[in-house]
């Protein structure tokens, strides 16, 4: 029996065609079901970064506000402490020495002055971090030494009836007008500046959270406009309630935001600008009075003196009178009458110059000492109380508006939050029952 075998040739091939995917690659994206899952993960998103910003925004708002409450204002404060404190030593000083017998009051006023200066020195440098200010600090504790000692040594010299005295207090006040007052002229206006710039940071526009809000809201409309023709329901409960849960963050945040930028910029141009005004009103009040009773001390530059406590006066009283035209201005009425005074001290002095152009240095003394009516003292001393209660009155308000900016930030994040999840879970179950009609 034979067996023809077939020649391989001629066996017929099984066909081979190229394997491809049954659906090309994201081939879902492109579906109704993952252009709906997309948009629901894309909505999501920008849900979250809105809560993300408005978050982030807040809390850098608060500390930055918290830094300026409990760490730049009080340095600043205590550096203008410093500045005024000094100034007032100084006048205490000479007035003491013209005096003679030194009255009890007013040789405590120097030692109280010099006792808040040493306090100021040192609560700014605990919060001093930058190096030329800390030098600059440590320039003025140091010299105040020397300044103490220099009036100690007037003192004593004037007790013993050694005209040499009136040279030790010369020396000591020119230290204080030349070196010591002006060092801490720059320490003021460095940390007060920073206080401006610190508090200027709290109000400046958020505009990366309003960009981010507002793609929130536009997707938000075009994508419940998408969904609306494609399942042909006009309304998405989920999507409206989600809109709803932003726009009251929007609105709760917007608004916290405004009231917060308007009592920081209340702060700054309001409460600061009035106590930086007052305060250089104290310490010029303080270097013209020393001014005064120098000119009864060192004798020979009287017209010298003469002439820088007109200089003083006068910028005084262009001070004093921009201030009480502003509209904002702090405790206006303290001050109502400091124009007033600051005529009754000028008359007084005029006075004592008349005395010293005579030669009657007694009668200038008694003039610039007594308590009448028109004497230097009682001028001097209500028009000084007048501007210890404004410098007071405006910290007190700079300090407030400070608190209540970053008080009306409390909650907002929590509620950013909270709101946020809320949109979330509501577009994601507004979207599940379009996606469970797809299988």
């Amino acid at each position: 029996m034979t067996v023809e075998l077939a020649h391989p040739s001629t066996e017929p091939l099984a066909s081979r065609s190229p394997t491809t995917p049954a659906h090309p690659r994201w081939w879902f994206l492109w579906t109704t079901p993952g252009r709906i899952l997309t948009i629901g993960v894309v909505l999501s998103a920008l849900v979250i970064a809105s809560a993300f910003a408005t978050s982030t925004t807040i809390n850098d708002r608060q500390d930055a506000l918290t830094t300026v409450l409990n760490h730049t204002e009080p340095l600043s404060f205590a550096a203008g402490q410093l500045y005024t404190t000094l100034s007032v030593a100084d006048a205490a000083a000479a007035t003491a020495f013209i005096a003679g017998s030194e009255p009890r009051d007013v040789r405590q006023r120097y030692e109280q002055a010099i006792t808040d200066a040493s306090v100021a020195v040192t609560r700014a440098s605990s919060g001093l971090t930058d190096e030329p200010m800390v030098q600059l600090l440590g320039r003025v504790n140091a010299q105040l030494s020397v300044y103490t000692g220099l009036v100690e040594t007037a003192r004593t010299n004037n007790r013993a009836g050694n005209p040499v005295g009136s040279s030790y207090l010369s020396e000591a006040s020119a230290l204080m007008q030349t070196q010591m007052l002006p060092d801490a002229q720059r320490l003021y206006e460095a940390t007060s500046g920073r206080v401006d710039a610190e508090t200027t940071a709290s109000t400046r526009i958020p505009g990366p959270v309003i960009l981010v809000v507002l793609a929130t809201l536009l997707f938000g409309a075009f994508a419940n406009r998408w969904l609306a023709r494609r399942t042909r329901r006009r309304v998405n409960i989920g999507f409206v309630a989600g809109g709803l849960a932003v726009l009251i963050m929007l609105i709760w945040v917007g608004t916290a935001l405004v009231i917060s930028t308007s009592d920081s910029r209340s702060a700054k141009d309001t409460a600061a600008a009035s106590l930086k005004t007052v305060t250089n009103m104290a310490i010029t009040a303080q270097q013209a009075r020393a001014d005064e009773t120098l000119s009864l001390i060192r004798r020979g530059d009287e017209d010298v003196r003469k002439q820088s406590y007109y200089q003083r006066i006068d910028t005084m009283q262009q001070q004093l009178s921009d201030y009480l035209s502003r509209g904002d201005a702090i405790d206006k009425g303290d001050l109502s009458d400091a124009e007033a005074l600051l005529k009754r001290w000028r008359a007084a002095d005029d006075r004592i110059n008349a005395y010293i152009t005579v030669g009657n240095y007694q009668a200038a003394t008694q003039v610039a000492l007594g308590t009448g009516e028109d004497d230097s003292t009682p001028a001097f001393d209500k028009l000084d109380t007048a501007l210890t209660k404004g410098i007071a009155e405006s910290r007190n308000q700079l300090r407030n508006d400070i608190l209540n900016a970053r008080r009306v930030l409390s909650g907002a994040t929590v509620g950013a939050a909270v709101l946020s999840v809320t949109a979330a879970l509501a577009v994601a179950l507004g979207l599940w029952p379009r996606l469970s009609e797809y299988r």
